[in-house]
């Protein structure tokens, strides 16, 4: 794998190359297998997300921003297989986790992913619906199939399944996911260090993210608990 680091930080693909690239399947299945080993060439070069500005309330649909920092992040989820990050608004990391376990759901084989925040309505709208905009937004001959609906993203050849969860350590335990992923973790109230404990239990890959709350997800992020795996 050629880690996000050490890629291109600004796309490559100019007109021209995406004019080729329609005409020739032998390219696609290139870029195809290229992007299956390159995550940040894909992320910045194929996907786009909706950028939302609170000031003025309107949305604008543009490729995924490669921005420095951003790279940093996305090449530490590759690294890192337990990473937690207390973030402020408008940072794009909801945009940026998302993306990493499209990724590893679209190009891996067997993955089931859970993707939690606080209510069930909110982990649809909110975290599987974006993986659903960013699937979307792929080039046809790149993008494999993949079946939506409430707070599912499925893709059955590759037999991965990025799933939409509300609170509580009970909803990581009855899937047994092999990839985990908490947003807004410092809102789950009482139930953050079971939802955590659940997560460590089963797998593989955790990512946990909030803004910046008080209580347990305070104490955690500030080394004020004992790990508990």
């Amino acid at each position: 794998m050629i880690l996000p680091n050490d890629s291109d930080l600004k796309p490559v693909l100019t007109r021209e190359i995406w004019e080729r690239l329609s005409d020739s399947p032998a390219l696609q299945e290139a870029e195809t297998v290229r992007c299956g080993v390159e995550p940040w060439y894909w992320l910045v070069n194929y996907v786009y997300t909706i950028r939302r500005d609170e000031n003025t309330n309107t949305s604008s649909v543009e490729r995924f921003p490669a921005d420095e920092y951003l790279r940093y992040v996305y090449h530490k989820c590759f690294v890192e297989p337990e990473l937690a990050i207390d973030k402020s608004r408008q940072m794009r990391m909801t945009w940026i986790m998302m993306a990493y376990e499209l990724w590893n759901a679209q190009f891996n084989q067997n993955e089931l992913i859970t993707c939690q925040t606080k209510k069930e309505k909110d982990a649809d709208e909110e975290l599987i619906k974006r993986a659903y905009f960013m699937w979307k937004s792929q080039p046809g001959w790149l993008k494999p199939e993949a079946k939506r609906s409430f707070c599912r993203l499925e893709f059955p050849a590759q037999n991965s399944l990025i799933l939409g969860i509300p609170n509580g350590g009970d909803q990581i335990r009855s899937h047994n996911p092999s990839r985990h992923l908490g947003d807004e973790c410092g809102f789950l109230e009482g139930e953050f260090e079971d939802c955590r404990t659940a997560a460590l239990a089963c797998c593989k890959d955790i990512k946990l993210i909030s803004t910046a709350n008080g209580g347990l997800w305070d104490d955690f992020i500030n080394d004020k608990i004992e790990d508990a795996a």
